[in-house]
């Protein structure tokens, strides 16, 4: 380690003794043995591109290097311009990653500003204000040196260290070890941060790749259904005609009577098909609504309960009273949970329990609907949701319901996911956004009404 500019050294000649000689000689194996630990450090900091790593390795060796019991670090938010919110630390377990979190514009933050090297925090606090946060938390917690980590002119993080636990005072020696260290690290901890930012664009370029190709083939898709279903429709229409005419002729052949009853639902099953074909595709032209999802639920459970009952189905569910609104409307959010409970129904031929389970969060409102079905295998669970793509025996699904219910909730801002293990049933979770929690919504332009499930 190089002496401090301006300060000269008297290098020990080849035999001369003396308490300061000795004393020299070892200050030097000191820095010499300095420099090639802090070389090897580096070396191994160099490849690692991950950020949470790399700071739980910076911590790590501060703590081992300078026998200290604790440490912490914060750095820049990147997109985040004067904050440093990324943070961690060791030996400070009451010490939550949020109160380590700085404004560059704060009077602390100028304070450290002023220094290039370690700066000790007894030295330091004469000039801080005893009533500001940062004071206060690491009085607190008993820190005893700050290395403020500078580059490009500005202050890019802040490593704190407690005190050392021999006791001992740092020494002029473990400053300048230190220093050295977080100068170097700095630019390991901004690679790391701009490699990490470049991962998530590109990952958000491809995302957003996909959706449009997505979007672009559901349009053309949509187009298509459209098309198919007016040219569909007509001829239909006049099928149904025709029978109700010949209905009336053969009123006295019971036989004939029930055959054409069951082309008629042979027909009724075509338009209803058809009518989903274009309920797939149309985009969703409710308003959006404050739903209690819970009581939409519970009147599916309701509605379905004699039939599930029937087919020794038991249904069990946590409370679903008092949950918070949602962002949706009624009648499409009761289609859903009316689809998802009719898949469970039909993955439960011999019978079966049925799970309703509700998990809310700060954002959002979970509603999971779990069945002990068969399963679902595991090379159709990319296609679950793909349209006309169906589990289920010919002439019993369209494949249409899962691909409806996709488009309802993505309508309205949530999702629907499905897991399942082969052999142990299926589980769905929609998700659905907190009116609460969308600020949005609350603004002039928009309106939100509140729908009853009985409205």
């Amino acid at each position: 380690m190089t002496p401090s500019p301006g300060r000269a050294r008297h290098l020990p000649v080849s035999g001369e003794t003396g308490p300061g000689a000795v004393q020299l000689r070892i200050d030097l194996k000191r820095e010499i043995f300095d420099l090639h630990t802090l070389f090897e450090i580096l070396r191994g900091f160099s490849a690692v591109l991950d950020t949470s790593a790399l700071l739980d390795g910076i911590l790590l060796t501060t703590i081992s290097q300078l026998g200290v019991g604790a440490a912490a670090i914060v750095i820049e938010t990147p997109g985040r311009n004067n904050h440093l919110g990324i943070s961690k630390s060791k030996g400070w377990p009451d010490a939550d990653s949020s109160l380590w979190e700085l404004d560059l514009n704060s009077g602390f933050a100028q304070r450290l500003v002023e220094h290039a090297q370690p700066v000790l925090f007894e030295d330091l606090r004469r000039r801080l204000d005893a009533a500001w946060p940062q004071t206060r938390l690491l009085e607190r917690l008993g820190c005893a040196l700050i290395a403020p980590m500078h580059r490009r002119e500005r202050l890019r993080g802040v490593l704190y260290v407690s005190g050392r636990l021999n006791g001992q005072p740092f020494s002029e020696t473990d400053r300048k070890f230190l220093g050295l260290l977080v100068e170097q690290l700095t630019v390991s901890i901004e690679n790391a941060v701009l490699f990490e930012s470049e991962r998530r664009y590109a990952q958000d370029l491809i995302s957003t790749r996909e959706q449009l190709a997505e979007s672009e083939r559901m349009a053309a898709l949509g187009r298509l259904s459209a098309a198919i279903a007016h040219e569909i429709n007509n001829p239909l229409g006049i099928i149904r005609n025709y029978l109700q005419l010949i209905r009336g002729h053969v009123q006295d052949n019971q036989q004939a009577v029930r055959e054409l009853d069951q082309v008629s639902s042979e027909v009724d099953r075509i338009a209803r098909i058809v009518r989903q074909l274009l309920d797939a595709y149309r985009p969703e032209t409710s308003r959006p609504a404050a739903v209690d999802v819970g009581e939409v639920v519970l009147e599916v459970i309701q509605f379905l309960s004699p039939e599930l009952h029937q087919r020794r189905i038991a249904i069990h569910h946590a409370t679903l009273e008092n949950l918070p609104l949602v962002i949706g409307s009624t009648d499409a959010l009761r289609q859903v949970f009316l689809n998802l409970t009719l898949n469970a129904r039909d993955a439960m031929p011999g019978g079966g329990g049925l799970y309703i389970r509700s998990q809310v969060d700060e954002r959002f409102v979970d509603i999971e609907i779990a069945d002990e079905g068969k399963g679902i295998a595991s090379e159709n669970m990319p296609r679950l949701f793909d349209p006309f793509f169906s589990t289920k025996p010919s002439g019993h699904g369209s494949g249409l319901g899962l691909s409806i219910c996709r488009g309802i909730l993505e309508g309205f801002g949530g999702s629907i996911e499905a897991s399942s293990a082969p052999g142990h049933g299926a589980t769905f979770r929609v998700r659905f956004r907190r009116v609460d929690a969308m600020p949005e919504l609350k603004t002039e332009h928009t309106e939100v009404t509140v729908e009853s499930a009985t409205s």
